[in-house]
Protein backbone atom coordinates (compact mmCIF):
# COMPACT_ATOMS: atom_id res chain seq x y z
CA UNK A 1 0.00 0.00 0.00
CA UNK A 2 1.20 3.70 -1.11
CA UNK A 3 2.28 5.84 1.70
CA UNK A 4 -1.08 8.72 2.47
CA UNK A 5 -1.41 11.74 4.04
CA UNK A 6 -4.90 12.14 5.27
CA UNK A 7 -6.67 15.32 6.75
CA UNK A 8 -10.12 16.12 7.79
CA UNK A 9 -9.32 19.68 9.61
CA UNK A 10 -13.96 20.24 9.99
CA UNK A 11 -16.07 19.56 12.46
CA UNK A 12 -19.34 18.42 11.64
CA UNK A 13 -22.99 19.04 13.08
CA UNK A 14 -25.75 17.53 11.52
CA UNK A 15 -29.46 17.33 12.19
CA UNK A 16 -32.70 18.32 10.71
CA UNK A 17 -33.00 21.51 12.48
CA UNK A 18 -29.60 21.97 12.92
CA UNK A 19 -28.79 25.41 11.90
CA UNK A 20 -31.02 27.03 15.05
CA UNK A 21 -28.07 26.01 17.24
CA UNK A 22 -25.34 27.73 14.87
CA UNK A 23 -24.83 30.54 17.84
CA UNK A 24 -24.02 27.65 20.85
CA UNK A 25 -21.68 26.07 18.32
CA UNK A 26 -19.75 29.15 17.72
CA UNK A 27 -19.80 30.04 21.60
CA UNK A 28 -18.36 26.99 22.15
CA UNK A 29 -15.20 27.44 19.85
CA UNK A 30 -14.79 30.78 21.41
CA UNK A 31 -16.25 32.73 18.81
CA UNK A 32 -17.86 36.50 19.84
CA UNK A 33 -18.99 38.65 17.02
CA UNK A 34 -20.30 36.87 13.94
CA UNK A 35 -20.87 38.21 10.64
CA UNK A 36 -22.70 36.46 7.99
CA UNK A 37 -21.98 36.08 4.42
CA UNK A 38 -24.48 35.02 2.13
CA UNK A 39 -26.31 35.99 -1.17
CA UNK A 40 -29.08 38.28 -2.30
CA UNK A 41 -31.31 34.50 -2.92
CA UNK A 42 -30.93 33.46 0.28
CA UNK A 43 -31.45 37.20 1.61
CA UNK A 44 -34.30 37.35 0.22
CA UNK A 45 -35.82 34.39 1.06
CA UNK A 46 -35.64 35.13 4.72
CA UNK A 47 -33.00 32.01 5.26
CA UNK A 48 -29.97 34.56 6.09
CA UNK A 49 -32.52 36.19 8.59
CA UNK A 50 -33.65 32.53 10.48
CA UNK A 51 -30.20 32.12 10.59
CA UNK A 52 -29.36 35.72 11.72
CA UNK A 53 -32.03 35.12 15.07
CA UNK A 54 -30.16 32.15 16.13
CA UNK A 55 -26.97 34.21 16.18
CA UNK A 56 -28.18 37.25 17.83
CA UNK A 57 -30.15 35.10 20.57
CA UNK A 58 -26.80 33.25 21.95
CA UNK A 59 -25.80 34.10 24.99
CA UNK A 60 -22.16 35.46 24.35
CA UNK A 61 -22.34 36.08 21.00
CA UNK A 62 -22.78 39.32 18.72
CA UNK A 63 -24.35 39.53 15.51
CA UNK A 64 -22.43 41.96 13.59
CA UNK A 65 -24.50 42.01 10.18
CA UNK A 66 -25.02 40.27 7.42
CA UNK A 67 -22.95 40.86 3.88
CA UNK A 68 -25.51 39.56 1.65
CA UNK A 69 -23.33 40.20 -2.24
CA UNK A 70 -21.57 36.95 -3.13
CA UNK A 71 -22.13 36.63 -6.66
CA UNK A 72 -22.56 33.30 -8.36
CA UNK A 73 -18.97 33.25 -9.63
CA UNK A 74 -16.91 35.24 -7.09
CA UNK A 75 -13.68 36.78 -8.11
CA UNK A 76 -10.83 38.35 -6.09
CA UNK A 77 -12.20 41.90 -5.98
CA UNK A 78 -15.96 40.16 -4.59
CA UNK A 79 -13.57 38.34 -1.54
CA UNK A 80 -11.36 41.96 -1.48
CA UNK A 81 -14.87 44.30 -0.69
CA UNK A 82 -15.96 40.87 1.22
CA UNK A 83 -12.36 41.28 3.89
CA UNK A 84 -12.75 44.79 3.94
CA UNK A 85 -16.81 44.43 5.16
CA UNK A 86 -15.45 41.62 7.85
CA UNK A 87 -12.67 44.08 9.05
CA UNK A 88 -15.11 46.90 9.54
CA UNK A 89 -17.34 44.61 11.41
CA UNK A 90 -14.83 43.64 13.80
CA UNK A 91 -15.87 40.20 13.58
CA UNK A 92 -13.67 37.15 14.93
CA UNK A 93 -16.00 35.02 13.38
CA UNK A 94 -17.37 34.65 9.75
CA UNK A 95 -20.31 32.30 8.97
CA UNK A 96 -21.06 30.86 5.34
CA UNK A 97 -24.77 30.40 4.35
CA UNK A 98 -25.21 29.24 0.97
CA UNK A 99 -23.97 27.33 -2.21
CA UNK A 100 -20.55 26.66 -3.06
CA UNK A 101 -20.02 30.38 -3.91
CA UNK A 102 -20.63 31.33 -0.96
CA UNK A 103 -18.89 28.90 0.75
CA UNK A 104 -15.90 29.66 -1.08
CA UNK A 105 -15.98 33.60 -0.60
CA UNK A 106 -16.38 33.73 3.39
CA UNK A 107 -13.82 31.14 3.96
CA UNK A 108 -11.38 32.94 1.61
CA UNK A 109 -12.18 36.48 3.71
CA UNK A 110 -11.48 34.88 7.04
CA UNK A 111 -8.29 34.06 5.85
CA UNK A 112 -7.41 36.70 4.27
CA UNK A 113 -8.97 39.42 6.70
CA UNK A 114 -5.75 38.78 9.08
CA UNK A 115 -3.08 39.04 6.23
CA UNK A 116 -1.28 41.51 4.98
CA UNK A 117 -0.98 40.19 1.80
CA UNK A 118 -4.20 41.28 -1.03
CA UNK A 119 -6.72 38.15 -1.87
CA UNK A 120 -4.71 37.60 -5.14
CA UNK A 121 -1.31 37.54 -3.16
CA UNK A 122 -3.00 34.59 -1.00
CA UNK A 123 -4.76 33.06 -3.76
CA UNK A 124 -0.95 32.89 -5.75
CA UNK A 125 1.03 32.10 -3.06
CA UNK A 126 -1.24 29.85 -0.87
CA UNK A 127 -2.45 30.38 2.40
CA UNK A 128 -0.19 27.82 4.59
CA UNK A 129 1.23 29.40 7.54
CA UNK A 130 -1.45 32.52 7.59
CA UNK A 131 -4.26 32.78 10.46
CA UNK A 132 -7.38 32.78 10.06
CA UNK A 133 -10.69 33.77 11.81
CA UNK A 134 -13.35 31.52 13.30
CA UNK A 135 -14.84 30.09 9.94
CA UNK A 136 -18.22 28.19 9.80
CA UNK A 137 -19.62 26.87 6.89
CA UNK A 138 -23.39 26.15 6.45
CA UNK A 139 -24.30 24.62 2.94
CA UNK A 140 -27.49 24.96 1.51
CA UNK A 141 -27.23 22.69 -1.38
CA UNK A 142 -25.90 19.32 -2.11
CA UNK A 143 -22.72 19.53 -4.11
CA UNK A 144 -19.75 21.83 -4.00
CA UNK A 145 -18.95 20.16 -0.42
CA UNK A 146 -17.19 23.10 0.27
CA UNK A 147 -18.05 22.76 3.73
CA UNK A 148 -14.89 20.43 4.29
CA UNK A 149 -12.59 21.44 1.55
CA UNK A 150 -9.05 23.58 1.86
CA UNK A 151 -9.43 24.67 -1.62
CA UNK A 152 -11.86 27.89 -2.30
CA UNK A 153 -12.43 28.39 -5.47
CA UNK A 154 -12.32 31.95 -7.38
CA UNK A 155 -12.12 33.73 -10.37
CA UNK A 156 -8.85 35.59 -10.82
CA UNK A 157 -10.23 38.93 -12.16
CA UNK A 158 -7.00 39.75 -14.63
CA UNK A 159 -6.97 36.08 -16.36
CA UNK A 160 -10.58 34.77 -15.95
CA UNK A 161 -9.02 31.49 -15.02
CA UNK A 162 -10.31 29.61 -12.44
CA UNK A 163 -8.00 29.74 -8.86
CA UNK A 164 -8.85 30.84 -5.32
CA UNK A 165 -7.15 30.08 -2.40
CA UNK A 166 -6.26 27.19 -1.01
CA UNK A 167 -4.34 25.51 2.18
CA UNK A 168 -5.38 24.46 5.47
CA UNK A 169 -6.43 27.39 6.90
CA UNK A 170 -9.28 27.56 4.35
CA UNK A 171 -10.76 25.27 5.44
CA UNK A 172 -13.91 25.93 7.83
CA UNK A 173 -13.94 25.42 11.45
CA UNK A 174 -17.16 23.75 11.55
CA UNK A 175 -19.48 22.29 9.01
CA UNK A 176 -23.32 22.87 10.49
CA UNK A 177 -25.50 20.44 7.96
CA UNK A 178 -29.34 21.13 8.07
CA UNK A 179 -31.28 19.14 5.37
CA UNK A 180 -34.18 21.56 5.79
CA UNK A 181 -32.06 24.48 3.98
CA UNK A 182 -31.97 22.33 1.22
CA UNK A 183 -35.77 21.82 0.60
CA UNK A 184 -36.09 24.86 -1.10
CA UNK A 185 -33.04 24.75 -3.26
CA UNK A 186 -34.45 25.60 -7.10
CA UNK A 187 -34.48 22.75 -9.14
CA UNK A 188 -31.37 24.10 -11.69
CA UNK A 189 -29.12 24.68 -9.05
CA UNK A 190 -30.33 21.40 -7.31
CA UNK A 191 -29.13 19.24 -10.64
CA UNK A 192 -25.77 21.43 -11.44
CA UNK A 193 -24.63 21.06 -7.41
CA UNK A 194 -25.82 16.94 -7.26
CA UNK A 195 -23.63 16.29 -10.55
CA UNK A 196 -20.92 18.17 -9.35
CA UNK A 197 -20.91 16.29 -5.71
CA UNK A 198 -21.09 13.11 -7.94
CA UNK A 199 -18.04 13.89 -9.73
CA UNK A 200 -16.28 14.54 -7.14
CA UNK A 201 -17.09 11.30 -5.56
CA UNK A 202 -16.21 8.77 -9.11
CA UNK A 203 -13.09 10.78 -9.86
CA UNK A 204 -11.88 10.70 -5.55
CA UNK A 205 -12.50 6.48 -6.14
CA UNK A 206 -10.31 6.42 -9.57
CA UNK A 207 -8.03 8.78 -8.46
CA UNK A 208 -4.38 7.34 -8.94
CA UNK A 209 -3.58 8.63 -5.09
CA UNK A 210 -7.03 6.83 -4.00
CA UNK A 211 -6.67 5.29 -0.47
CA UNK A 212 -8.61 3.08 1.81
CA UNK A 213 -9.87 5.47 3.93
CA UNK A 214 -10.55 7.79 0.71
CA UNK A 215 -12.08 4.24 -0.94
CA UNK A 216 -14.68 4.20 2.17
CA UNK A 217 -15.52 7.62 1.43
CA UNK A 218 -16.02 8.19 -2.08
CA UNK A 219 -17.78 4.60 -3.32
CA UNK A 220 -20.92 4.71 -1.09
CA UNK A 221 -21.28 8.25 -1.74
CA UNK A 222 -20.93 7.55 -5.06
CA UNK A 223 -23.81 5.34 -4.79
CA UNK A 224 -26.11 7.53 -2.85
CA UNK A 225 -25.62 9.98 -5.37
CA UNK A 226 -26.69 7.78 -8.16
CA UNK A 227 -29.42 6.76 -6.66
CA UNK A 228 -31.19 10.32 -4.05
CA UNK A 229 -30.18 12.88 -6.80
CA UNK A 230 -33.58 12.86 -8.97
CA UNK A 231 -35.29 12.10 -5.63
CA UNK A 232 -34.47 14.17 -3.72
CA UNK A 233 -35.13 17.12 -6.35
CA UNK A 234 -38.69 15.21 -6.96
CA UNK A 235 -39.79 14.92 -3.82
CA UNK A 236 -38.08 17.48 -1.45
CA UNK A 237 -38.13 14.82 1.56
CA UNK A 238 -36.29 16.09 4.27
CA UNK A 239 -34.21 12.27 4.89
CA UNK A 240 -33.61 12.02 1.10
CA UNK A 241 -31.87 15.43 1.21
CA UNK A 242 -30.01 14.84 4.44
CA UNK A 243 -28.35 11.77 2.83
CA UNK A 244 -27.61 14.04 -0.37
CA UNK A 245 -25.83 16.37 2.09
CA UNK A 246 -23.74 13.84 4.08
CA UNK A 247 -22.65 12.11 0.96
CA UNK A 248 -22.36 15.52 -0.57
CA UNK A 249 -19.87 16.00 2.18
CA UNK A 250 -18.02 12.10 2.15
CA UNK A 251 -17.48 12.71 -1.35
CA UNK A 252 -15.11 16.56 -0.97
CA UNK A 253 -13.26 14.68 1.96
CA UNK A 254 -12.41 12.20 -0.28
CA UNK A 255 -11.33 14.10 -3.20
CA UNK A 256 -10.02 16.65 -0.56
CA UNK A 257 -7.94 13.73 -0.18
CA UNK A 258 -7.39 11.54 -3.20
CA UNK A 259 -7.46 13.98 -5.65
CA UNK A 260 -9.56 14.59 -9.11
CA UNK A 261 -9.62 13.67 -12.69
CA UNK A 262 -10.33 14.75 -16.06
CA UNK A 263 -13.35 15.83 -15.44
CA UNK A 264 -12.53 18.79 -13.08
CA UNK A 265 -9.48 19.31 -15.13
CA UNK A 266 -11.28 19.96 -18.91
CA UNK A 267 -13.86 21.63 -16.88
CA UNK A 268 -11.22 24.56 -15.90
CA UNK A 269 -10.10 24.78 -19.41
CA UNK A 270 -13.12 24.96 -21.02
CA UNK A 271 -14.04 28.07 -18.43
CA UNK A 272 -11.05 29.12 -18.93
CA UNK A 273 -11.33 29.59 -23.13
CA UNK A 274 -15.20 30.82 -22.39
CA UNK A 275 -13.74 33.49 -21.03
CA UNK A 276 -11.61 34.62 -22.65
CA UNK A 277 -13.33 34.13 -26.17
CA UNK A 278 -16.81 34.89 -24.91
CA UNK A 279 -18.21 31.00 -25.87
CA UNK A 280 -21.28 30.13 -24.31
CA UNK A 281 -20.52 27.80 -21.49
CA UNK A 282 -22.13 26.20 -18.54
CA UNK A 283 -22.40 26.37 -14.93
CA UNK A 284 -19.51 24.15 -13.07
CA UNK A 285 -21.97 21.24 -12.58
CA UNK A 286 -23.60 21.41 -15.82
CA UNK A 287 -20.07 21.74 -17.45
CA UNK A 288 -19.26 18.54 -16.18
CA UNK A 289 -22.31 16.45 -17.78
CA UNK A 290 -21.18 17.25 -20.43
CA UNK A 291 -17.60 16.31 -20.53
CA UNK A 292 -18.38 13.36 -18.17
CA UNK A 293 -19.28 10.52 -20.53
CA UNK A 294 -16.27 11.21 -22.89
CA UNK A 295 -13.63 11.20 -19.52
CA UNK A 296 -15.57 8.14 -18.54
CA UNK A 297 -14.85 6.15 -21.83
CA UNK A 298 -11.44 7.20 -22.02
CA UNK A 299 -10.81 6.11 -18.14
CA UNK A 300 -12.30 2.43 -19.19
CA UNK A 301 -8.92 1.03 -20.43
CA UNK A 302 -7.01 2.23 -16.74
CA UNK A 303 -10.26 1.88 -14.33
CA UNK A 304 -12.09 -0.85 -15.42
CA UNK A 305 -11.79 -2.75 -11.89
CA UNK A 306 -12.88 0.31 -10.35
CA UNK A 307 -15.75 1.49 -12.63
CA UNK A 308 -16.96 -2.11 -12.24
CA UNK A 309 -17.13 -1.89 -8.47
CA UNK A 310 -19.44 1.08 -8.74
CA UNK A 311 -21.52 -0.49 -11.69
CA UNK A 312 -22.07 -3.48 -9.17
CA UNK A 313 -23.23 -1.42 -6.36
CA UNK A 314 -25.58 0.18 -8.43
CA UNK A 315 -26.95 -2.95 -9.38
CA UNK A 316 -25.98 -2.89 -12.87
CA UNK A 317 -23.24 -5.14 -13.08
CA UNK A 318 -22.54 -8.86 -11.81
CA UNK A 319 -19.18 -9.36 -11.24
CA UNK A 320 -19.41 -13.44 -11.06
CA UNK A 321 -20.81 -13.78 -14.56
CA UNK A 322 -19.31 -10.63 -16.25
CA UNK A 323 -15.81 -8.80 -16.96
CA UNK A 324 -14.60 -5.92 -15.16
CA UNK A 325 -14.62 -4.25 -18.89
CA UNK A 326 -18.39 -4.98 -19.16
CA UNK A 327 -19.32 -3.47 -15.60
CA UNK A 328 -17.11 -0.60 -16.82
CA UNK A 329 -19.44 0.15 -20.01
CA UNK A 330 -22.64 -0.95 -17.96
CA UNK A 331 -21.47 2.39 -15.31
CA UNK A 332 -21.28 4.38 -18.16
CA UNK A 333 -24.28 3.63 -19.51
CA UNK A 334 -26.07 4.20 -16.28
CA UNK A 335 -24.52 7.88 -16.17
CA UNK A 336 -25.47 8.65 -19.31
CA UNK A 337 -29.05 7.64 -18.47
CA UNK A 338 -29.00 9.57 -15.51
CA UNK A 339 -27.69 12.63 -16.64
CA UNK A 340 -30.23 12.37 -20.00
CA UNK A 341 -32.97 12.12 -16.85
CA UNK A 342 -31.78 15.14 -14.97
CA UNK A 343 -31.72 17.05 -18.42
CA UNK A 344 -28.34 17.57 -18.13
CA UNK A 345 -26.49 19.52 -20.96
CA UNK A 346 -24.50 17.09 -23.56
CA UNK A 347 -22.73 19.29 -25.47
CA UNK A 348 -20.47 22.85 -26.07
CA UNK A 349 -22.25 25.00 -28.18
CA UNK A 350 -19.23 26.48 -30.25
CA UNK A 351 -19.33 25.62 -33.48
CA UNK A 352 -16.98 28.47 -34.31
CA UNK A 353 -14.27 26.48 -31.87
CA UNK A 354 -10.61 26.30 -33.72
CA UNK A 355 -8.14 24.54 -33.34
CA UNK A 356 -5.99 26.68 -31.39
CA UNK A 357 -9.00 26.59 -28.66
CA UNK A 358 -8.80 23.11 -28.40
CA UNK A 359 -5.24 23.61 -28.28
CA UNK A 360 -6.07 25.99 -25.52
CA UNK A 361 -7.62 23.55 -23.20
CA UNK A 362 -5.24 20.88 -23.78
CA UNK A 363 -2.40 23.08 -22.79
CA UNK A 364 -4.27 24.31 -19.82
CA UNK A 365 -5.08 20.69 -18.62
CA UNK A 366 -1.86 18.72 -18.97
CA UNK A 367 0.28 19.26 -16.10
CA UNK A 368 -2.55 20.26 -13.14
CA UNK A 369 -2.73 17.96 -10.60
CA UNK A 370 -6.26 16.68 -11.76
CA UNK A 371 -4.46 15.66 -14.96
CA UNK A 372 -1.60 13.44 -12.94
CA UNK A 373 -4.06 11.98 -10.54
CA UNK A 374 -6.25 10.60 -13.69
CA UNK A 375 -5.99 7.05 -13.78
CA UNK A 376 -5.15 7.09 -17.17
CA UNK A 377 -2.21 9.63 -18.37
CA UNK A 378 -3.69 11.49 -21.98
CA UNK A 379 -1.65 13.49 -23.71
CA UNK A 380 -2.32 17.01 -25.40
CA UNK A 381 -3.73 15.51 -28.38
CA UNK A 382 -5.83 13.12 -26.68
CA UNK A 383 -7.18 16.38 -24.71
CA UNK A 384 -7.59 17.90 -27.59
CA UNK A 385 -9.41 15.15 -28.89
CA UNK A 386 -11.51 14.57 -25.68
CA UNK A 387 -12.51 18.50 -25.93
CA UNK A 388 -13.76 17.90 -30.15
CA UNK A 389 -15.50 15.12 -28.58
CA UNK A 390 -17.16 17.81 -26.20
CA UNK A 391 -18.55 19.81 -29.45
CA UNK A 392 -20.77 17.32 -29.95
CA UNK A 393 -24.04 15.79 -28.12
CA UNK A 394 -23.05 12.73 -26.44
CA UNK A 395 -26.83 11.52 -27.29
CA UNK A 396 -25.68 10.47 -30.76
CA UNK A 397 -23.19 8.14 -29.45
CA UNK A 398 -23.20 4.88 -28.56
CA UNK A 399 -22.42 3.86 -25.36
CA UNK A 400 -23.01 0.19 -24.93
CA UNK A 401 -20.01 -1.51 -26.67
CA UNK A 402 -19.66 -4.34 -24.09
CA UNK A 403 -16.20 -6.12 -23.57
Amino acid sequence: MQAFRYGAPTELVYGAGSVARTGEEIARLGGSRVLLVTDTGLARAGVADTVAAALSGTAGVTFAGTWDAVPQDPTFTDVESLVAEVRAADADTVVSLGSGSVLAAGRSAAVCATSDRSVAQVARGGADGERTLLSVAVPTTAGSGGEVSRQATLTDDETGEKSGVRGWPVAARLAVLDPELLVSVPRGQAIASGIDAMVHALEAYWSNRATLITDALARPSFTILMKDLVPSIETRDVDVLGRMLVASTMANLACGNAGLGLVHGLNKGVTGLAHATGYPSHSYGMLHGVLLPWVTEFNIPAAAGRLADLAADLGVHDPQTQSAETGAHLLLEEITRWLSELGAPTYLDWPDATEKDLDFVAKDTAGRAMWKDNPRRATEEELVELTRKSLTSWTAHDWSTHA
